[in-house]
């Protein structure tokens, strides 16, 4: 079976001959290299060359796929889910392979993290409800924010809503793997008579500077 090619000195695999796609049509079979900051998947459909680069900074997610529409030729593959791309299959084609892939990018995708990615949680809260509302943010997170991956975690209330930053690497893949985890949809039961509407996701929506948190969380070495 193919082996990947490996730097000098037992340094990072810098090529794995695999099969790879980004959408539903047929896998491409060729190669990914994994440059210094960047993997690149090489692959040929007909006459034409297909290159796809991925920073792995935009890597928001590494995991096996192993349901049948994660597939590829009936095996398990790696999974990517891409900042602001279409997920990416990759199919290693060599024994004993899909671990150690999945390990190495996961690896790659944390090094290159960006510690500064901040996701704003905006909900609309109910008339006479900012007293419950500061109440329950003083209770403090239904969760570890230093297991959740955080660097950093502040909960603003103003008398229209609670406004939750979360600042950290890969926040919004962290963010969607907690909102599974049934602890954060009971803490939610306790939210329902206050909120007023639909919450908003966005990545700029910052309250005003001088605007004061109920809640503040940073990890260590982080400034207060």
């Amino acid at each position: 079976m193919p082996k990947p090619i490996r730097m000098q000195q037992g340094r990072t695999p810098v090529r794995y001959p695999v099969a790879f796609r980004t959408g539903p049509g047929a896998p491409l079979s060729g190669t990914l290299n994994l440059d210094r900051t960047s993997l690149v998947l090489r692959g040929r459909s007909g006459e034409e060359i297909i290159e796809l680069s991925v920073p792995y900074s935009a890597v928001d997610e590494v995991r096996i796929g192993r349901s049948k529409q994660e597939a590829m030729n009936g095996r398990p593959t790696v999974m990517l889910a891409c900042r602001d791309a279409s997920p990416v299959q990759i199919e290693p084609l060599g024994t004993g392979l899909l671990h150690e892939l999945t390990d190495l990018l996961a690896a790659l995708a944390t090094e290159h993290a960006d510690v500064g990615e901040q996701v704003v949680v905006t909900v609309p809260l109910r008339k006479d409800c900012v007293a419950r509302a500061k109440e329950l943010v003083a209770q403090g997170p239904p969760f570890d924010p230093a297991v959740l991956g955080l660097r950093r975690h502040e909960v603003f209330v103003t008398e229209r809503a609670a406004v939750f930053v979360f600042t950290g690497p890969h926040i919004r893949a962290r963010l969607n793997h907690a909102t599974r985890n049934p602890i954060l949809w009971l803490a939610g039961l306790a939210w329902s008579a206050c909120v007023a509407g639909r919450p908003r996701l966005s990545y700029d929506a910052l309250p005003a500077q001088d605007a004061e948190p109920v809640y503040r969380w940073a990890a260590a070495g982080e400034p207060a």
